[in-house]
């Protein structure tokens, strides 16, 4: 079975990319290049737009040659300031592929970021210097002036006066190392040895736009410290000066629930009474929705003391080497070197296109390249099929990674990408959900860390698709979940090795899914995560339905698996360690997933009682052995949709963990489940290390391949990836996250007292 798995993997890779069956054209580009050249190795090209456009011409002159047609590019830096473009006109053929490589054994780097020269850094004007953190001699920062750079993304923090998960400003890199925008508290940073690492919490709602930060307000905690002034500089004064002398304020916070932060506009600071007032109240209102309710239309709680908030973009927090700030009123970005200032290559990312764009091409490739310094992503790829990307860095752009939208036949192969701002992977629109026609995309060996730096985002995202394989990938260092899926069908993660996510925001899971009752046919299985302490692992929330988690080993997370009230979702043969507990709930009889609402309209979109969904409901039925006919149940009244029927968690094994647990309401079925007592009962060959193998008879019963798939799980050597780092060397052997509280979950109800008319 597995030595199966791998061999149809990489047949199915094969069959995607198309492969060259003889010798293919050769194009060269190198930094000495020339455009005038023609291209061959003695006399190369020096730009990609150039070395396209001599595709094209060999296209339309020639033909494709039976080999396709290589460009080799020599290496060195090669600057962008607009993105390569390759269309339809850019294609190549089955078995004749267009490949942009790297010359054997050579780095190219296609980079984005706009050199600043060391002589046009100046010191503080005195103003400037007044509101530098006291602790920190302001001699050590420099200002740049933007007035005369000319820089698209350089005018405003944002265009609104709060936002989500959009990033507007440009970015900062010193000796090609991202520099942090300040933050107080510092990203490292746990003030009192109590919060979440770079957080402070609010004291407490004062009204719907406002907050106190010592004492003056009620939270649930009781706790009132006023944390901005703990360490003697004055904050709250520093800060009210300078916004009533004109610079702007923002503040990144878990407002109303603890994910999703908002990043607001603060309009004023009184130090008298203890709050800061925004320039406009949090979407959803202020103050956790778990805690009493004060105020409806506007809306807010009384708080309950853990809503978690940071500075952003500060002068007056810039406190590290490295850290810099945007000051708007100024036209100045002051910044902390960690050198001597004409000792870094330092430049700005403020490119907001793709440095690749491919859209609406096949059977293009880009092997071996790094791309980095784009505000925008690494590789866009929109409407394409069978392309290849492998054995690519992309680092420290703006946005994602890669974004695939729609398209099929594509694969993404053995890259490294981190230090992004956004996803590693976005996929959307893969195949089609309504006829359920498979996308056949392959997400694979894959090395995704340190994402989502800017907004925060998941590792890999998979959105209105079916057909999407991820497998084999690392994936850790992520703010919020592992893998998000959104609306999805038919889709396969396995062999994927995810730790230390939810680094930023709680509320989520290794593999999160949202979707409601049309989501069937998802599976999960010989996946292994461990040390995501402050998440959930096998997360279907809010009625996702139909995902089926097999064999998977899930370890040190809240809840092993959460069903959060949606049907037929399955959980067998998995192992479990230190979890505190595995769930089905019911909490869709207290949020309404009923017939006449959303939930039933996503379902019926698809015409579910005609072909091809009438029979896809059948198999499912007779694959996965399930109670429910599909789709006549579902959309029945009588069968009660609002609960959790049809789910099945079974023949499990739950090592040093907490209970199986099975709702009130519901056909469900919690069952033939083993505990074992201690890790050293487990006998895992090396727990300490995290090689999880076992000669534990019964774990061995319920997942008896066990220690045959997992030397297999994670990155695998192939053409593209010849090492393998180690779980040392990943930070796998530690969690760098707060500890998981489940009273700071989504509580399955919404357990708000309204407030007396």
């Amino acid at each position: 079975m597995i030595r199966q798995f791998s061999t149809t993997i990489t047949l199915l890779l094969l069959c995607l990319v198309g492969l060259a069956q003889a010798p293919a054209t050769k194009l060269y580009v190198a930094t000495n290049g020339n455009d005038k050249n023609d291209g061959s190795i003695d006399k190369p090209f020096a730009t990609l737009t150039k070395a396209r456009d001599a595709v094209r011409k060999l296209k339309s002159k020639n033909g494709l040659s039976n080999g396709g047609i290589e460009v080799l590019i020599r290496g060195g830096n090669y600057s962008f300031n607009t993105s390569l473009e390759i269309n339809a006109d850019d294609a190549g053929d089955a078995n004749k592929p267009i490949v942009y490589k790297a010359y054997p054994d050579e780095k190219v780097d296609f980079n984005a970021g706009i050199l600043i020269d060391s002589k046009s850094w100046q010191s503080l004007s005195k103003e400037a210097s007044k509101r530098v953190n006291p602790k920190v001699d302001a001699r050590k920062l420099v200002a740049l002036d933007l007035s005369k750079m000319n820089l698209t993304n350089a005018s405003a923090f944002a265009p609104t006066k709060q936002f989500t998960t959009d990033w507007y400003l440009i970015d900062l890199f010193a000796n090609n190392k991202r520099q942090p925008i300040s933050q107080w508290p510092n990203p490292s940073q746990n003030i009192r040895g109590k919060n979440d690492v770079g957080y402070i919490t609010c004291n407490g709602s004062r009204d719907n736009v406002s907050f106190y930060y010592g004492s003056g307000g009620s939270p649930s905690d009781k706790d009132t410290v006023d944390e901005l002034d703990l360490d003697g500089t004055n904050r709250a004064v520093r800060w009210k000066k300078s916004i009533e002398d004109g610079h702007e304020l923002w503040l990144k916070g878990l407002w109303r629930t603890p994910w999703a932060p908002k990043t607001i506009l603060v309009e004023s600071i009184n130090t008298d009474e203890h709050y800061i007032q925004f320039a406009e109240e949090p979407n959803g209102g202020m103050g956790s929705k778990y805690a009493k309710l004060v105020h409806e239309k506007p809306t807010w709680t009384v708080g309950n003391g853990r809503e978690n908030w940071f500075a952003i973009n500060y002068l007056d927090e810039i406190d590290e080497p490295g850290e810099w700030a945007l000051d708007f009123k100024d036209k100045k970005l002051y910044y902390y070197p960690p050198a001597p200032i004409n000792k870094l290559e330092i430049r700005v990312a403020d490119m907001k296109q793709p440095i690749i764009s491919l859209k609406n091409t096949s059977y293009v490739q880009f092997i071996g390249i790094n791309l980095e310094m784009g505000l925008s992503e690494g590789l866009s790829i929109t409407n394409c099929h069978h392309l290849l990307v492998a054995g690519c860095n992309i680092a420290n752009v703006g946005k994602n990674g890669i974004t695939v939208n729609g398209g099929k036949d594509n694969a993404i192969q053995s890259n490294d990408i981190y230090e992004v701002g956004a996803y590693g992977i976005e996929l959307k629109n893969i195949g089609d959900r309504k006829l359920l026609v498979s996308g056949h995309t392959v997400v694979d060996n894959n090395h995704i860390h340190h994402v989502g730096k800017l907004a925060f985002r998941q590792a890999i995202a998979v959105d209105r698709s079916i057909g999407v394989v991820v497998a084999h990938n690392l994936l850790h260092d992520i703010p919020t979940a592992g893998i998000r899926t959104d609306d999805i069908n038919n889709c396969t993660f396995e062999y994927n090795e995810i730790h230390n996510i939810a680094l930023k925001e709680s509320d989520n899971g290794v593999f999160y899914s949202y979707g409601g009752w049309s989501t069937y046919g998802n599976v999960f299985r010989y996946n292994f995560s461990h040390h995501t302490n402050r998440s959930n692992g096998c997360y279907s929330d809010d009625g996702t339905s139909g995902n089926f988690y097999f064999k998977n080993i899930v370890q040190g997370c809240i809840t092993g698996v959460v069903f959060g009230g949606g049907h037929d979702n399955l959980a067998e043969n998995n192992l479990f360690v230190e979890s505190k507990q595995q769930s089905i709930d019911d909490r869709g009889k207290d949020r309404n997933y009923r017939l006449g609402t959303n939930y039933e309209k996503k379902l019926t979109q698809f015409n579910v009682f005609d072909e091809p969904w009438k029979s896809y409901g059948e198999q499912l039925k007779a694959d996965y052995k399930l109670t429910t006919n599909l789709w006549g149940d579902v959309l029945n009244p009588d069968w009660h949709p609002e609960f959790p029927n049809g789910c099945r968690m079974v023949n499990n094994v739950a090592v040093a963990s907490g209970k199986f647990r099975q709702p009130k309401n519901g056909a469900t079925i919690v069952s033939d489940n083993d505990s074992i007592k201690t890790v050293a009962q487990a006998g895992f060959y090396d727990y300490h290390k995290m090689d999880l193998r076992t000669k534990n008879p019964v774990i061995l019963a319920k997942f008896p391949e066990l220690n045959e798939v997992f030397p297999l799980i994670g990155l695998q050597k192939d053409a593209y990836r010849k090492t393998i780092p180690t779980k040392a060397e990943t930070g796998g052997l530690a969690n760098r996250g707060s500890e998981g509280d489940m009273k700071n979950e989504d509580q399955f109800t919404d357990k708000v007292v309204p407030v007396k008319k």
